[in-house]
């Protein structure tokens, strides 16, 4: 007998769906959850990695960057996670970006994001090319979104706290690829996180599956012609897979199931849907995930379905969700670039070396590039983008701030960077007390001359420091600090 307490109407369903296979399920939900993390490729190989862990790790068979590690080696307090160097993710879900298979150059879209385990997976696979859009409709875990996205390091990333059809209405068509990795009934999650049961109800399921059908609808909106749409849950509900994509396909004609390449042996395929895969508990070492690749036919018009859903204006139950609209960022404009431009220009010519000045200021750090919230400065990948009428958290790397007559660069900024870029850093082993003293926040001794200092463990980025008179000032961020 499982020691959680499973809800009966699932018990009983999932039964019925697995027959003889049944015994096994239930019996994996004594076995403890299985604990990953995933290596940011942006910042060092999953081989350089292995070098460096202090603890045993072993690979994830569908994860390339991917790992299972023991719960007490308590990497989540491992310095090497707040330098990013790793995203803590449940392994099954790590299997959806493997799919979705983003390409240097691509523009994607991460329609449901939060808290950033899929963003970050394919910002690592778009090695700084093309564009990474991010979005999360409830503000306060679209704040985390924008958090682990600046600490992951990468350049090409917008973060959005926006519905999927106001972003569908601003952006028709123009991702090569969306991500829906759907907010769900959660039932592939109850191993893992057991108050999930406690939310559980057939009522539920059917609400999700309500909610994801309005989802669904603007993310095929949001996929050009040619482009591939995947969608994925972390349930067994078949309301909420094999149901939805089903009814979804009889009404979109553009939209055709794409094969699952390679898939690992192990996963399970849908008898009425043999192109999606299942991860089941007891088949895998993870837990239960569904997903699925859909590909719109290219030049193909967009279905009757979904011009009537735009065209109307229809508004998802998920919208009274929305913050107020932020107002439209300033952009790079000879008067913008003469109020603006000099104390960044100041700051990168003292803080980054030569060598990386030349690389990257023309295509990243140019007035064209600049976009500015207020006094805070961002580094757009996509200039021409129009923000106006979208909330707007990350409109591309969080410089800094300006500051009457000086820059005060982002800790966004830090994680970004390399000791290579910049003319002075400092480094710590990860047993070192005066790391400790900087992650506490607390000011540190450190001779030459006055200017901003770039801290790292390992030279792996942290945060920022300022050279005063022989005295480094911590700017690493309150929030992070530990205690």
């Amino acid at each position: 007998m499982v020691s959680l307490k499973l809800p009966q109407d699932f018990i009983n369903r999932m039964e019925k769906d697995l027959k003889e296979d049944f015994p096994s399920f239930i019996a994996s939900y004594n076995s403890p959850r299985l604990n990953g993390l995933r290596v940011n490729s942006l910042k060092l190989s999953p081989e350089e990695f292995c070098k460096r862990w202090p603890f045993e790790l072993e690979p994830i068979p569908w994860a390339k960057e991917g790992f299972y590690y023991h719960y007490t080696t308590h990497p989540g307090q491992h310095p090497y996670h707040a330098a990013g160097i790793y995203y803590l993710q449940e392994p099954s879900a790590m299997a959806v970006v493997h799919y979705l298979d983003p390409q240097p150059g691509e523009h994607i879209l991460d329609l449901a994001a939060a808290p950033g385990g899929k963003s970050t997976g394919i910002a690592a696979r778009l090695k700084g090319e093309g564009l990474l859009w991010s979005n999360e409709i409830h503000p306060g875990r679209a704040r985390t979104l924008a958090q682990n996205m600046d600490r992951w390091g990468a350049i090409n990333v917008i973060v959005s706290n926006e519905s999927p059809d106001q972003l569908a209405k601003h952006l028709p068509g123009f991702f090569d690829k969306v991500l829906l990795d759907a907010p769900c009934s959660g039932e592939g999650m109850f191993r893992k996180d057991p108050d999930v049961i406690d939310e559980w109800s057939l009522a539920h399921i059917e609400s999700c599956a309500r909610r994801q059908t309005l989802i669904l609808e603007s993310a095929a909106a949001l996929v050009k012609p040619g482009g591939r749409l995947v969608y994925s849950t972390c349930t067994f509900a078949p309301e909420e897979n094999e149901e939805m994509i089903l009814r979804f396909l009889e009404s979109h004609s553009e939209f055709k199931a794409l094969p699952i390449p390679d898939p690992a042996p192990d996963f399970v395929h849908p008898s009425r849907l043999t192109d999606a895969v299942w991860l089941y508990p007891h088949h895998i070492r993870g837990e239960g995930h569904f997903m699925i690749a859909l590909i719109r036919t290219e030049d193909a018009p967009a279905s009757e379905h979904t011009v009537a859903y735009l065209l109307q204006g229809k508004n998802s139950s998920t919208k009274k969700n929305c913050k107020k609209r932020a107002s439209a960022p300033s952009k790079g404009s000879s008067r913008f670039a003469s109020a603006v431009y000099p104390e960044l220009n100041t700051f990168l010519t003292e803080t980054l070396s030569l060598e990386v000045r030349k690389l990257i200021e023309p295509s990243r750090f140019s007035p064209e590039h600049i976009l500015a919230f207020g006094d805070h400065l961002y580094s757009n990948p996509i200039p021409e983008l129009d923000f106006r009428g979208l909330t707007i958290l990350r409109p591309g790397l969080y410089l800094g701030e300006k500051k009457p007559g000086r820059f005060q660069p982002s800790q966004a900024l830090a994680l970004a960077l390399t000791p290579d870029s910049v003319t002075s850093y400092l480094t710590f082993s990860p047993s070192d007390a005066q790391l400790e003293h900087y992650l506490r926040g607390e000011a540190l001794p450190n001779e030459g001359p006055n200017s901003w200092v770039l801290v790292t463990v390992d030279e792996f980025p942290l945060g920022w420091g300022k050279r005063v008179n022989g005295l480094l000032k911590n700017h690493y961020p309150k929030e992070f600090r530990i205690h």
